[in-house]
């Protein structure tokens, strides 16, 4: 009886990304849409791959499909290799900040992109003069539709709690207090929390799964502020609370900037302590490894330093 067949050696480098989207979705035609490619092509890089490993690697069981023993080690080894693949590739496409004029496209609110977008542009300003920054408002039904909706741009600000399984990096930690006007009449000089409670709010997000971190942990302490106002911009805010008897929720170091710019609004402490807000910037995992968006993750790194805590504090 002669040897079992074994494998190839040598394997087409260009069915290293079909591999890992094929084990990754376990689905050919969810593998086809992320590839962009026809689900026949799709079908023919899944054959290929069959032939190679002399192994299924996808097995049907019922309406779906399963990895076998092979693909999941398989899956499990592929980042690290088109990793190395890639430095290789790239070796001689050296990203050149100075004389590039990429564009960026990043999904964010106005708070994230006052205090991080300003540094980080600071930042680029010495150092790759020519390089764009677009920030596209963040809607809802981008949070809702992550992964798929951060494959169309090159990341999202959004504070932790809204998404997981996805690459990130912290950009700041700030602390939630409340904004008042001076002269709200239903206010004592330290609000109690039933005077807060009992005065219409005014908050950026609200509604079913679309909650801020901060409305979360209020609603989970059983407190259920009256939200007569909406706005997706939080620059808005302070003008909307001035001279009113609202509360608004805000960043300190959003509110601080108001009541600089005001001499009618004061910051008092929230209703109950409150977590801390942590705001990351997100991307989808096919962008982990690009040299070119590795660069822009490390300049975020750098430019937001000192918005993060010192470590181990």
């Amino acid at each position: 009886m002669g040897s079992p067949a074994r494998p190839s050696i040598q394997l087409d480098l260009n069915l290293l990304i079909p591999l890992a989207v094929l084990l990754e979705e376990r689905n050919v035609s969810s593998a086809a849409a992320r590839l962009r490619v026809s689900q026949p092509t799709a079908s023919g890089f899944l054959a290929k791959l069959r032939r190679h490993f002399d192994d299924p690697l996808l097995i049907r069981e019922g309406n779906a499909y399963l990895l076998s023993a092979l693909a999941t080690r398989l899956r499990d080894e592929l980042p690290a290799a088109l990793h190395g693949v890639e430095r290789i590739a790239s070796a001689q496409l050296e990203f050149r900040p100075a004389e590039s004029t990429r564009e960026f496209r990043i999904l964010t609110t106005d708070y994230a992109t006052s205090q991080v977008g300003r540094r980080l542009l600071a930042r680029l300003a010495g150092t790759a003069p020519g390089v764009r920054l677009r920030f596209d408002q963040i809607l809802t039904s981008h949070v809702d539709e992550a992964p798929d909706s951060l494959r169309d741009v090159d990341g999202m600000f959004l504070p932790h709690g809204y998404l997981s399984q996805q690459p990130h990096v912290d950009v700041l930690v700030d602390e939630w207090t409340c904004l008042v006007a001076i002269d709200n009449p239903a206010l004592s000089e330290i609000p109690t929390a039933d005077e807060l409670l009992s005065s219409p709010w005014i908050t950026t997000i609200w509604g079913p799964g679309a909650l801020t971190p901060a409305a979360r942990q209020l609603q989970i302490a059983g407190l259920h502020p009256l939200v007569n106002t909406i706005t997706p911009h939080f620059f808005v805010i302070p003008s909307l609370v001035d001279g009113s008897n609202r509360i608004a929720l805000l960043p300190r170091r959003l509110a601080e900037d108001a009541v600089r710019a005001s001499t009618g609004l004061r910051i008092v402490p929230p209703p109950i302590l409150l977590s801390p807000i942590s705001e990351a910037f997100w991307w989808h995992r096919d962008r982990e490894y690009d040299p070119v968006h590795r660069w822009l993750r490390e300049q975020l790194a750098a430019a937001c330093a000192p918005l993060l805590p010192p470590e181990g504090a």
